[in-house]
């Protein structure tokens, strides 16, 4: 039997991966075509670089946020429904494998695009519409993520940062309070065991002289009180004060939360499928 040379093998292998590469792209773009018919055109047009703009649409789009500032949020969802307006969950494309398609994605992604209007029809619109279905569902985790470093910095590290602050300014209060009724204890203590020792009688009296020989007894009465106040018996009085300093923040994250309502980002992404390997939910199993 007399079996093919390497580079024969080579030869016929790349041969049926090409043509496997020309059925994924018209594959895809006719699934584009057949959604909208002006949609091939659209995402073309994002390969157009505006006048005075240093980068096309395409580049612009698949930046992500860079700052973490109220600004930069407001613009992460601008960007969100920029990209949703091409409503690529319309073209159907359950046809074709999510690894090929995700593949499809990385190489235009990987690619400038200079390079991609360069490239034939259909891989050009092929490769357009894996990378904005790409760039659909990441940038609505991007938003959030970002939205989520917002809330952290802007609402809970400050609030938790008022709430040590004011606790640690009633440390030295309490620390005073505390030495007062240790040493009114001490003493009280070691009456009480001189009375059990001896057998003897409590003499009330007896007991506060010997207890104001270290603080007078309205300090320690004071001190107490002091005490009391500044630590109750509840366990949940931390959570407590952070619920109140939370609710003191909130005109500074309202704006945020006024604009993640009004955008596209809490919308389901459908250009998010398993597996795809740019999408953080499904890296991190969500």
């Amino acid at each position: 039997m007399l079996l093919p040379g390497v580079s024969v093998l080579a030869r016929k292998v790349s041969e049926v991966r090409t043509v496997a590469e020309k059925r994924l792209h018209a594959t895809v773009a006719r699934a584009a075509h057949r959604a909208d018919a002006a949609l091939p055109a659209d995402l073309v047009a994002t390969l157009v670089t505006p006048e005075g703009a240093r980068y096309s649409e395409l580049e612009r789009l698949r930046r992500p946020p860079t700052r973490t500032t109220g600004t930069a949020f407001a613009r992460s969802l601008e960007r969100v429904d920029e990209i949703g307006a091409f409503q690529l969950g319309r073209v159907r494309l359950s046809q074709v494998p999510p690894n090929r398609l995700a593949a499809l994605a990385r190489y235009g992604l990987g690619s400038k695009a200079a390079s991609l209007e360069r490239a034939e029809e259909p891989k050009r619109t092929a490769m357009l519409t894996a990378v904005m279905r790409h760039l659909e569902a990441k940038a609505i985790d991007e938003a959030l993520d970002l939205f989520q470093v917002l809330m952290a910095t802007r609402l809970i590290s400050t609030a938790k940062r008022a709430t040590e602050k004011e606790r640690l300014s009633t440390l030295p209060q309490l620390e005073k309070a505390s030495r007062t009724l240790a040493r009114a204890a001490k003493v009280l203590f070691e009456e009480l065991e001189l009375v059990e020792t001896h057998g003897a009688d409590l003499d009330t009296a007896a007991l506060w002289a010997a207890v104001e020989e270290v603080a007078p007894r309205e300090a320690v009465m004071s001190a107490a009180a002091l005490v009391v106040s500044l630590v109750p018996e509840d366990e949940g009085s931390a959570d407590v004060a952070m619920r109140a300093a939370l609710t003191t923040r909130y005109n500074t994250v309202r704006p945020f939360l006024a604009l993640l309502g009004e955008s596209k980002a809490l919308e389901a992404a459908t250009a998010c499928w398993p597996g795809c390997g740019g999408c953080p939910r499904w890296r991190g199993g969500g």
